[in-house]
């Protein structure tokens, strides 16, 4: 048989004729029923081939559109086998494959493309759906939250229940901020909402932003403009009336070695003069310290060991730390930082103080500075004292604010500060009755 699909249909007409023909002659004329029996035989295989051949084309038709329906694009049509019209046939069924085969390509890269976009994204995302479902949770959001994939939003409610409970109720287009602390770490997050329908499946979608560090930062400039303002007024006062009280008393005195005042008058005067000209000098002095939060000079950097930096104030403060179970742990001894040494000094060596005080009753007293390197250096200063209180921790950085006897409140502040000149973050994390330790990352 020929390939040509035409000419096999006519073939198989042509066989079913003839083969209907010997049946009717044997049948009827020769009346040869045995040799007509073979031929209705013959004629009624000859029909279902003929019908099978012809039907073909709805198999292939079927098969392309099943292929289609199971998203398979490997199955192929030959193009070459029947003649020019299933050939033309074929050929489509294989366009349209292909392009489907496009499609479906296309569409898998873009969505590898917005999964990679979604992870690499700093800021959390979680998506969940009417059943609270998590449908999405990116790799922000776990290691901000210190939690791996949860299936259902409830999972959340072991982390904080106010977070859970904003999450639920935050409505499209608003904004909430949230305050939380995870693994004694106080965070400040904002989140914002949207939702949106995929297949008439409403979904709600969460973003998640811990705005700490921007917080402290504006915090810090507004104390700095105040603290500007004020000293400046204050030292605007404090000059003029200092400078008076000393002129004064140096009248006072000429005109008693002259004799001319009543010694009893004189007294006064001078007593009085002393006690404005005292506190006029602790006054001056005073506002001269909360000057330097905004007088600190810009970094020198250089490249510096840091194994270099804490070796040097460890000696520096070696006397202190010789009831003190004092250690230092490194990843690497090798590690280098871009700093300015006067000044990290001068952090370093405010936190320790700080250590050192706080473990003034302790029967035994540890300080552990660790030091590793990851995306960023990380050095903790970590004692076992009584800890801060809850509700302080999120105050030490606060000027003015201090929890000892006699402090000025700016030690901390000027540190977080010069952290921040170093594009570092500076934080603590307490626990009370336990330790507290404050960790620097530059």
């Amino acid at each position: 048989m020929r390939k040509n699909f035409r000419y096999n249909v006519i073939f198989r007409v042509l066989l079913v004729a003839v083969l209907l023909t010997l049946l009717i002659y044997f049948l009827l004329v020769s009346k040869n029923y045995l040799r007509s029996t073979y031929f209705a035989i013959f004629l009624i295989v000859a029909i279902i081939e003929f019908i099978w051949y012809v039907d073909r084309s709805n198999r292939d038709f079927a098969a392309f559109l099943l292929a289609l329906l199971q998203n398979d694009f490997t199955t192929t049509f030959s193009e070459t086998s029947k003649g020019q019209s299933f050939n033309e046939l074929h050929s489509a069924f294989n366009q349209i494959t292909q392009k489907f085969k496009t499609i479906s390509s296309e569409k898998e890269v873009q969505h590898i493309y917005l999964e990679s976009l979604v992870e690499h994204v700093s800021v959390g995302i979680l998506s969940y759906d009417e059943k609270e479902k998590i449908h999405l949770m990116n790799g922000a959001l776990k290691n901000l939250l210190n939690k791996p994939q949860v299936l259902y939003l409830k999972g959340l409610e072991g982390i904080d229940k106010r977070l859970l409970n904003t999450i639920r109720h935050i409505k499209p287009g608003e904004n909430r901020l949230v305050k939380i602390k995870l693994s004694n770490q106080l965070l400040q997050l904002s989140l914002h909402a949207s939702e949106f329908k995929l297949h008439a499946q409403y979904y709600k979608l969460v973003s998640f932003q811990n705005i700490k560090n921007e917080l402290d930062a504006n915090e810090m400039d507004a104390w700095q403009k105040l603290i500007r303002v004020l000293t400046h007024e204050i030292m605007n006062s404090v000059t003029p009336i200092s400078s008076l009280s000393n002129t004064l008393y140096e009248i006072i005195e000429k005109e008693n070695k002259k004799g001319t005042l009543n010694q009893d008058t004189i007294q006064k005067v001078l007593t009085g003069l002393d006690a404005v000209k005292s506190r006029s000098a602790g006054l001056q002095s005073f506002t001269e310290a909360y000057r330097n939060l905004t007088r600190i000079p810009p970094p020198n950097f250089k490249e510096v060991y840091i194994k270099d930096v804490l070796k040097r104030i460890e000696t520096l403060l070696r006397p202190n730390l010789e009831n003190v179970d004092f250690r230092i742990a490194y990843d690497d001894e090798s590690i280098k930082i871009l700093a300015d040494t006067d000044l990290l000094d001068q952090v370093i060596i405010n936190i320790l103080k700080n250590a050192l005080e706080a473990l003034e009753d302790s029967d035994n007293p540890k300080i552990l500075i660790t030091v590793n390197s990851q995306e960023k250096t990380k050095i903790s200063i970590t004692d076992n004292g009584p800890g801060i209180d809850e509700d302080k921790v999120d105050q030490v950085f606060v000027p003015f604010f201090t929890t000892k006897r006699g402090g000025s409140g700016i030690g901390l502040a000027l540190s977080k500060q010069i952290v921040r000149l170093h594009n570092g973050t500076l934080q603590v994390e307490s626990v009370p009755g336990q330790g507290t330790s404050f960790i620097i990352e530059l």
